[in-house]
């Protein structure tokens, strides 16, 4: 989800130790920070990038490219969730829990104002939940499994027609951004909802659009509040920027906009190849050494199970055999990411995995072991080409696609390409821009594809929904890209989603199972744990997260991760001055 373009990988090393070999003194703008007719006192100034691609498509928090800081710094949520401490924040919510079987219960923080100085209240928490209503809102499903809703001043009580979906419903309460009903009274359809906009939104946050500095192909200004209802309760610290500004990127990438070296830029939330050669040089990452970010998804090699010979297990897990993953890790990213483990569950989940049942059904990179499975499950080399056929020796030559341009990605799939030819499994590359690559991965037209959809989150049902979810429709475009159908996983998945959260005994044994089927079926490969990408300097803010602090945020942009830790990194900052 976080992406540089698309310098090649050899361009922009190369660039980086150009500006490096200037100076990397980091010095600042001379002034202020500039841009659509508006000037910004740079001292004053949070400046980020990394996180927007293309024009930003104003600011429904419910559809596509919206702004960055929409949610978050403007709009906010019942709880957060902590993935570091694996904790939910009460927020907006002074608490929000099942206070009974089919009972869930939120009591709104009284003192909270909307930044038109109107009361947030009960009514205003019913109103946002009431849009589930429509087919398009993204909550639609779990909206129709409530009985009702009931408001009595700021207590709002929900109430279930059967047992509930606990973990999707936990999930939602963190994600769900209240929007202004007073602003949000023109959505009266499915269609009023997803063309929903404002020139400027009102919300909650500690801050609201800066209009004058608005230019949608450019950049969006957030311009700090007088009153924040946080810092006002002492639930947070009032950040210090006046000014949070985050620059669009477009075609040129990184560092054609705000970067480090100049100090034009204080967070890139991008990826940059070859940044450890700088981090103790006034760069600064998460960890002071590799891998240096935190992990925020997993990299998966997806194989089309309704293609031959990917629908057979043994192929497949021969085929993950065949990758040496260790190789991608050490020469394309220079140990900036991690090698996943078979499981694929990311490591804020590491209490969940069964590590004596990885250890005994997990796989691991060898080529010889890959080829004596593919000759037990009778794929052969008929021709003597170096490459088995198929059981009924028809030519098997797989296609890989990555979108083009993606350096780093490219990389890896040659190397995966390279590495499966040591076991005799042809894979060719299938050359296409992102969009080719998304028509090809969500119609089911591919063999095999890198993807990172599934995102850290608050419980792994949502990795696991992502992975066995039924029904397959004819378009796939969030979850089970590899059209692996099994009603088995996908049964204890929904009975996962069913088990209250603070069942952990029936949720760890829910999860073995489902690990188990996983690591035998093999319907996605794990490949590694893609990085946060987060760059600093300290010319202006400092008090940046670390690993060797207390400050333990992700220092991030990325949408969805305001309301996890990402509006603390921004509160915690301080003035370099």
């Amino acid at each position: 989800m976080f992406r540089v373009a698309c310098l090649g990988r050899r361009g922009l090393v190369g660039l980086l130790l150009g500006i490096a070999a200037l100076t990397l003194a980091l010095v600042g703008f001379a002034g202020a920070a500039s841009g659509s007719g508006t000037s910004y006192p740079r001292a004053q100034s949070l400046i980020t990038s990394g996180t927007q691609w293309g024009d930003i498509q104003g600011f429904n928090p419910y559809f596509g490219n919206y702004a960055v800081g929409t949610v978050g710094l403007c709009n906010e949520t019942l709880l957060r969730y902590d993935p570091l401490k694996d904790k939910y924040i009460n927020w907006l919510a002074k608490s929000a829990k099942f206070t009974g079987a089919k009972v869930y219960t939120v009591e709104v923080r009284p003192g909270i104002k909307w930044s038109n100085g109107q009361a947030f209240t009960g009514k205003d928490v019913a109103f946002n939940f009431k849009l589930g209503r429509f087919p398009n809102a993204f909550w639609h499903d779990l909206y129709g499994t409530l009985e009702s809703i009931k408001v009595k001043g700021l207590t709002v009580t929900f109430t279930f027609k059967a047992t509930p979906d606990y973990a999707q419903w936990q999930h939602l309460i963190w994600n769900l951004p209240m929007v202004n009903p007073g602003q949000a009274q023109t959505i009266r359809s499915a269609a009023s909802l997803e063309s929903y906009g404002q020139r400027a939104p009102i919300g909650t946050g500690p801050y609201e659009l800066d209009v004058a500095g608005y230019d949608p192909t450019t950049r969006v200004v957030w311009k700090k509040k007088a009153v924040w209802w946080a810092s006002e309760q002492k639930i947070a610290p009032s950040p210090k920027p006046t000014y949070v500004i985050d620059y669009a990127q477009h075609t040129c990438g990184w560092p054609c906009g705000p970067n480090l070296f100049d100090a034009s830029g204080d967070l890139d939330n991008g990826y940059i190849p070859a940044i450890n050669l700088y981090v103790g040089s006034g760069v600064l990452t998460y960890f002071p050494k590799a891998p240096y970010y935190l992990s925020a998804n997993t990299a998966w090699l997806t194989p089309n199970t309704t293609h031959k010979p990917l629908g057979d297990r043994a192929f497949r897990r021969a085929l993950a055999m065949s990758i040496n993953i260790k190789d991608i890790v050490a020469h394309d990213y220079h140990g900036l990411v991690v090698r996943a483990n078979a499981t694929g569950l990311l490591p804020t989940w590491k209490k969940w995995v069964g590590q004596k049942q990885l250890t005994s059904l997990g796989f691991s990179y060898s080529a010889t072991k890959a080829r004596s499975l593919l000759a037990t499950a009778g794929y052969k080399d008929v021709n003597g080409d170096g490459y088995v056929e198929n059981k009924d020796g028809s030519s098997i030559n797989l296609k890989i696609s990555v979108p083009s341009g993606w350096s780093d990605w490219e990389t890896a799939e040659a190397m995966i390409v390279n590495s499966a030819k040591t076991a005799g499994i042809r894979i060719t590359t299938d050359v296409g821009d992102y969009n080719h690559y998304v028509l090809q991965r969500n119609s089911g037209a591919f063999d095999l594809v890198i993807d990172t959809t599934s995102q850290i989150s608050d419980n792994p049902w949502s990795y696991f929904d992502f992975l066995f979810h039924l029904p397959i429709l004819g378009t796939q475009t969030s979850t089970n890209f590899s059209r692996y159908v099994n009603t088995k996983p996908w049964n204890l998945a929904r009975k996962l989603d069913k088990t209250p959260l603070d069942k952990a005994a029936i949720r760890t044994s829910l999860m073995s199972r489902l690990e188990k089927i996983e690591l035998t079926e093999v319907p996605n490969i794990p490949l590694w744990y893609v990085g946060a990408w987060a760059q600093s300097q300290s010319e202006f803010w400092t008090n940046w997260p670390s690993s060797d602090s207390k400050r333990n945020f992700f220092p991030t942009m990325a949408r969805g991760y305001m309301q996890m830790t990402g509006i603390d990194f921004i509160t915690h900052l301080e003035s370099a001055s």
